[in-house]
């Protein structure tokens, strides 16, 4: 089943409850309704792959599509694999095989042959590798939630787990190890409105998103960071390529890892420009993850921010306020940039026009 209709590449319709002028738009909207298109990648031949079903509700799924950027099928969608709910998916820059983490937190391969395969049950290893600075209430240091994919490379996924707060290295035999820990952060918390009651500073979990790899060959983590959701506190992360065991905790002095930008908002995914070595960031949104979370309830979700990091200069935004509900990004080696939007409703691939 191909999920998804090409358009003629100017949005048409209203984002998040923000208008848009189609004349002046800079995102050109190459799909539509995706059902929850949270992963994105590109195939070796620059085509973006789509990891869909990423949702609320157990039942809904999707397959993973490809849509194909030039050459006689252009403009055309393709189902590649079963349907399946997914997080993330990776294409392997060493054979071109895909990866992808399913909500059923196991991490799948998909072989040349196009056999999927289950490669490591997440959750089981993180039982065994529990997270030591865990703030849940009630405590639950073995959760799981494997949110943000990549792949090295030698071939290894590398897997950033939102709940367990590190990222895991996985061999294509399942073989596992932790790369980074991330640790807390004390945060203020004046933000917030008296009467939540808040001491003025309390301590954040990192809860990292999104893992890539950068133009250096390091590994790159964006993080969310967790409650109470200070916007401004996001950090990305340079992590040594060969890392085990690395401490990712500001104040921290590790070799192993350094941040590499700071002062972001509820990162939801990051990706870098091969052909300028840009640093790409895309936001849940300005006001962060509360603001987000009203649009449940008001069922108006905030916009997205999408930034551009030109060198460590101030990030400038790109296509205000055209985006909501952020998926996922990734740049060509053409310097083509892709995203995903509307993961909760109206999901769409775009190309994003600097």
């Amino acid at each position: 089943m191909v999920v998804g209709a090409v358009a003629a590449g100017v949005i048409t319709s209203a984002v998040g409850g923000l208008p848009v002028d189609a004349v002046k738009s800079k995102v050109d909207v190459l799909a539509t309704d995706l059902i929850g298109p949270k992963g994105l990648a590109l195939d070796l031949a620059g085509n973006p792959v789509i990891a869909q079903g990423f949702s609320m509700d157990p039942t809904v799924v999707g397959p993973v599509l490809v849509y194909a950027v030039k050459g006689k099928d252009r403009g055309t969608l393709t189902p590649v694999t079963d349907d399946f709910q997914l997080a993330d998916v990776a294409i392997s820059p060493l054979d071109g095989t895909g990866w992808a983490i399913a909500t059923d937190l196991v991490l799948y391969h998909q072989l040349e042959d196009g056999t999927i395969e289950p490669v490591l049950d997440l959750a089981a290893y993180q039982a065994g590798d529990p997270d030591p600075v865990d703030q849940d209430d009630p405590p639950f240091p073995e959760e799981s939630n494997p949110y943000g994919l990549t792949v090295a490379p030698d071939g290894d996924a590398l897997v950033a787990d939102a709940a367990g707060n590190d990222v895991i290295r996985v061999t294509p035999d399942g073989d596992a190890e932790t790369v980074a820990r991330f640790g807390l952060q004390e945060v203020a918390t004046d933000h917030l409105p008296p009467e939540f009651g808040l001491p003025p500073v309390i301590t954040a979990e990192a809860v990292p998103t999104t893992v890539t790899i950068g133009p250096d060959g390091a590994i790159y983590v964006g993080e969310l960071k967790g409650f109470p959701f200070r916007p401004g506190t996001s950090h990305v992360w340079r992590i040594e390529p060969d890392a085990v065991d690395a401490e990712c905790t500001v104040g921290v002095d590790d070799a192993d890892c350094t941040v590499y930008r700071d002062g972001f908002t509820a990162i939801q995914d990051i990706a870098f420009s091969p052909k300028n070595g840009n640093l790409f960031v895309y936001e849940l949104a300005k006001d962060g993850v509360l603001a987000f979370e009203a649009g449940f309830e008001s069922g108006d979700f905030p916009a997205a921010v999408l930034l551009e990091d030109r060198g460590g200069r101030r990030p400038i935004e790109l296509v205000k306020g055209e985006l909501s509900q952020p998926g996922g990004i990734v740049v060509g080696g053409d310097g083509k940039i892709y995203v995903t939007d509307g993961i909760f409703g109206n999901g769409r691939l775009s190309r994003v026009r600097t």
